[in-house]
């Protein structure tokens, strides 16, 4: 796990976030354009991370007028961002079930509406432009597994449904007749999308450079003051960056002066197949997970492939992570072939990473207590481009003084 933060310590911890190589990095286009930080600088919003989270920052904080300054360790879209498997789901990883138990009907059914409008959001941001990063609308079957049965899944529809959010639920032969699948029951869902995250956040921090903002990598920031004044960051190489406000959106290698205690470390896998004959695909390309313990998940990509995930642990040491891999890439294929026997499980692509996860599932994403001006964005889980998006949201209209009904729910100390 990762160190308690003690008074006076001012140093990121340092992970070595992910290994092997995605099929986003075999096609990917360059980077978004950085530079190194040569001398000490002064802007409006300092944000700390050049990924997914850090672009959708950048984008809207530039769209509202504000002079932003992106510091990163990594090249901008290769870090934990080029692991990710894009399943832009609003189905989060607390079903509406334990959601309601926890916080009530109204809270929960709050939590899920917000997360369907935050992925149309992504969308409608998007616009012309999904081909660029190939967005596409999907539909969601969330299966039945160990960890919500046929009768639990049905009582997770009737509560989505009294929520508002329209679905269908599908008895066993029902979704062998669709799909071609052996389970008990599933939930079909329309409003979730897939995308290539490397090419996603790459759209969005080009967009905020091309309104002014600076992108500055390799960059390794080591210490952070924020007073009730200014905030300022100093890096490894002695420079120092000023500003109104500093973001922290720096994935899963959190500072020290975030004293979230609701907040893990987890090891996930995923392989990609080579590319698959149309028919060996299931109807629609929806994006299938199951309700299980380990997690398993499935979706496909524009040239065919499909994207194998899950078998997460809680492993928080690389090279344990790593060493998992043969084990886990053929557990994922074996999943795969029990689901979809006609599909070939050649492996073309495997890698593995680290996530963050929070035990409510649900972001950290607000204020860090004792920190005046400084804003975080962390514990993403399976949402983790969905909370992104939401988080420049709720951080963006905070920043203006504003409230944000997702604010409370977030909180990095709730």
């Amino acid at each position: 796990m990762m160190p308690d933060a003690q008074p006076g310590d001012t140093e990121a911890v340092t992970l070595d976030l992910r290994s092997g190589r995605s099929i986003w990095e075999l096609a990917a286009e360059e980077p978004s354009p950085a530079r190194p930080l040569v001398r000490n600088v002064k802007t409006d919003v300092i944000i700390v991370g050049a990924g997914i989270t850090g672009s959708f920052l950048a984008e809207r904080l530039t769209r509202a007028g504000r002079e932003v300054v992106v510091l990163d360790r990594h090249e901008p879209q290769l870090a934990s961002t080029a692991a990710s498997t894009a399943l832009l789901q609003w189905e989060i990883d607390a079903p509406m079930l334990e959601l309601e138990d926890r916080l009530g009907f109204d809270r929960a059914s709050r939590i899920y509406r917000q997360s369907r409008e935050t992925v149309r959001r992504i969308g409608a941001l998007i616009g012309h432009d999904a081909a660029l990063c190939g967005f596409d609308w999907r539909q969601s079957l969330y299966l039945a597994g160990n960890a919500l049965d046929a009768s639990e899944l049905r009582e997770e529809h009737r509560l989505r449904a009294r929520a508002g959010i329209e679905g269908a639920y599908l008895t066993a032969p029902e979704i062998m007749a669709r799909y071609g699948f052996q389970r008990d029951a599933a939930l079909l869902h329309r409003g979730s999308a897939e995308t290539d995250p490397m090419a996603l956040a790459k759209l969005l921090l080009d967009r905020a450079i091309a309104r002014g903002a600076t992108v500055a990598s390799p960059v390794h920031v080591t210490e952070y003051d924020c007073s009730a004044l200014r905030v300022s960051v100093g890096t490894a190489a002695g420079i120092e960056v000023q500003g109104n406000a500093l973001v922290l959106a720096n994935g899963y290698e959190m500072p020290p002066i975030v004293a979230a205690r609701n907040h893990r470390l987890t090891s996930t896998w995923v392989v990609a197949t080579r590319p698959q004959p149309p028919e060996a695909l299931w109807q629609d390309r929806c994006l299938v997970w199951e309700a299980s313990q380990p997690y398993l998940y499935l979706r496909s990509t524009t040239d065919n492939r499909i994207i194998v995930g899950g078998e997460d642990e809680a492993i928080t040491d690389a090279r344990e992570r790593d060493a998992r891999m043969p084990d886990k890439a053929a557990t994922l294929i074996g999943k795969l072939r029990d689901l979809l026997p006609q599909a070939d499980g050649q492996v073309e692509a495997a890698w593995s990473g680290f996530f963050g996860a929070t035990d409510d599932g649900l972001p950290l994403i607000g204020r860090v207590p004792g920190q005046p001006r400084c804003f975080a964005a962390f514990g993403y889980g399976g949402n983790g481009i969905t909370y992104s998006a939401l988080a420049a949201d709720i951080l963006d209209a905070l920043m203006r003084g504003e409230s944000h009904e997702g604010e409370g729910e977030f909180a990095l100390d709730r």
